[in-house]
């Protein structure tokens, strides 16, 4: 059987993911808000499709003064920007990334930052390997488990929450056009 396990991903010790995303986050004119896509290479480094808001001019500061970034593009949006990085890997976020493969594990996108700046990420795989990989999560994170069920693709996270009682007051009130004000 399938599973899904969503948990946000909380750097202990004053350890980041990763130092070019710590330094966007600790940029008062941004505001990381989704990775889109991320993935690693067998050379580890990878790429990442950030979405974020505020100053351009700060995004394109920070990633020229990274070590970590290969190469890089700003893409504007109407609502924000978003952020192709080539990027050398670094842990945690290497280890964290292993983990997918090394467990076959589906990571379901977009991961979300928290207000706080942790991730808030799901997984899609077997009960057994999705243990397993928590157990090996790297030290310097923490993962705090926030919704766990059976992976049904075609359900909604916000309602597959629901017990069937309250999924029958749900639908009958869109049914009834309640929610068409």
């Amino acid at each position: 059987m399938m599973r899904y396990f969503t948990f946000t991903l909380v750097p202990l010790a004053d350890r980041y993911f990763h130092p070019s995303l710590a330094n966007a986050r600790q940029h008062q004119d941004l505001t990381l808000e989704q990775m889109k896509y991320i993935n690693l290479f067998e050379d580890d480094t990878g790429v990442v499709l950030l979405g974020g808001r505020g100053s351009e001019a700060a995004a394109e500061e920070v990633l020229q003064a990274s070590d970590d970034v290969v190469d890089w593009e700003l893409i504007p949006g109407n609502d924000g920007f978003y952020v192709y990085i080539h990027f050398v890997g670094r842990e945690p976020a290497v280890g964290l990334l292993k983990l997918l493969d090394e467990y076959r594990l589906v990571l379901e996108l977009p991961l979300r930052f928290t207000s706080e700046g942790y991730l808030r990420v799901t997984v899609i795989g077997s009960d057994d390997n999705i243990q397993q990989a928590l157990r090996n999560v790297p030290e310097t994170i923490d993962a705090q488990a926030t919704q766990m069920g059976e992976y049904n693709p075609d359900d909604e996270r916000a309602i597959a929450g629901l017990t069937e009682r309250q999924r029958e007051v749900l639908e009958a009130a869109v049914e009834m056009g309640y929610y068409e004000v």
